[in-house]
């Protein structure tokens, strides 16, 4: 994406650009989807995996290009479901909401990529299709595993399938993501005070007690960072229609990571902390989110991050044991061909129909 090409003439308030189809925010999370994929293509490739990419080794150890690129997922995620909330405040409407966004794609990506995976990549062959292992970790991964916060390893995997390992890796986060739904869901019912006003004060006092009282969501919200994310993304949206983020903030935000470096480079290993990193990455995210990017119409009015995240790890272990070893880079590549047209698929024909079956069939006044 070609920043210089962006209009920035006159930058955009939060409100105006999330209430309008021409902003940013698909284009960067797709962007978002796709840093995972350059993360895990070092991670898996097949001539020396577990290395870290080039970002990531700069970055470490404080944080990693995949932690990045999710943790920007996760502020957008908070602005834009607190949007849906706060435009139909209906308990089951944005039930309904949440689980036609992700259902229907992950199911057919979990069906697909087994059945690929033990029809060509296990010892069994097609036969392996009539034992239980198959369904059962289709079964548990398409229910989040009932969002428990101990997985059993056994549901993350099928036994002689890619040599046991994980089949798709990347949803761990949706669990995560669920439970920040139904977090926020309960914080809409129990509002006592102006609907905007009650989502500003409760994310306030969450974010602070993420960081100081742990105990607040003890056992519900384990991932303190993306947790912290999403409510930063909440709270953004209570003052969208107050905010314009542009350049200069980017500036701002680079500037204070700077001067950070000193101090971080003295006591730790690293002179980034993730504060900086992500305060930079989300700058940067809301900037190009609420401007109007140039020949990104496509982009922003389909949204194929989704596929490109639930599809490129079981899509890299299979090109792993279909071609000889490949480098992290043409690991990348390669991926990248094949999740891309999956990705485009799993929009048009799945989860773009499944959200339009869903405007049709029940009444709210704007899916997110």
């Amino acid at each position: 994406m070609n920043l210089s090409a962006m209009n920035l003439s006159g930058v955009r308030s939060l409100g105006s650009a999330i209430s309008a189809h021409d902003n940013g925010f698909n284009p960067v999370r797709l962007v978002a989807a796709l840093l995972v994929v350059v993360f895990h293509s070092w991670q898996l490739n097949g001539i020396q995996p577990n290395v870290l990419d080039p970002i990531s080794r700069l970055i470490a150890p404080v944080s990693n290009l995949g932690q990045i690129a999710v943790g920007v997922f996760f502020m957008i995620s908070g602005i834009f479901v607190t949007q849906s909330w706060m435009r139909d405040p209906n308990l089951i409407r944005f039930t309904l909401r949440r689980i036609t966004r992700i259902l229907p794609g992950l199911v057919i990506c979990l069906l697909l990529t087994t059945l690929i995976a033990v029809v060509f990549f296990s010892t069994t062959g097609w036969r392996g299709l009539f034992s239980p292992e198959p369904w059962r970790y289709i079964l548990h991964n398409s229910m989040l595993h009932w969002l428990a916060y101990n997985i059993p390893p056994e549901h993350l995997f099928v036994p002689g399938v890619l040599q046991g390992q994980a089949l798709n890796g990347s949803l761990w986060t949706l669990y995560w993501e669920a439970r920040m739904y139904i977090v926020l869901a309960l914080i809409g019912c129990s509002a006592i005070l102006p609907m905007r006003e009650w989502f500003k004060g409760v994310a306030i006092f969450f974010l602070l007690s993420a960081i100081l009282i742990p105990q607040v969501l003890s056992g519900y919200i384990w991932e303190v960072q993306l947790w912290s994310l999403f409510l930063v993304g909440v709270l953004l949206n209570t003052f969208a229609d107050k905010i314009k983020i542009g350049p200069k903030h980017l500036l701002c935000a680079i500037i204070l990571l700077a001067l950070n470096w000193t101090r971080s480079a003295a006591l730790t290993p690293s002179g980034f902390t993730f504060f900086g990193i992500a305060l930079v990455c989300c700058a940067l995210a809301l900037w190009i989110g609420t401007s109007r990017p140039a020949g990104c119409a496509h982009f922003q009015k389909h949204d194929y991050s989704f596929g490109v995240y639930i599809y490129h790890w079981p899509v890299i272990l299979m090109l792993r044991a279909a071609l000889p070893p490949l480098s992290p880079i043409y690991t990348l590549i390669a991926a990248v061909l094949v999740v891309l047209p999956v990705s485009m698929l799993s929009w048009h024909l799945i989860e773009a129909p499944a959200l339009k079956w869903l405007r049709k069939r029940v009444y709210f006044r704007e899916l997110e």
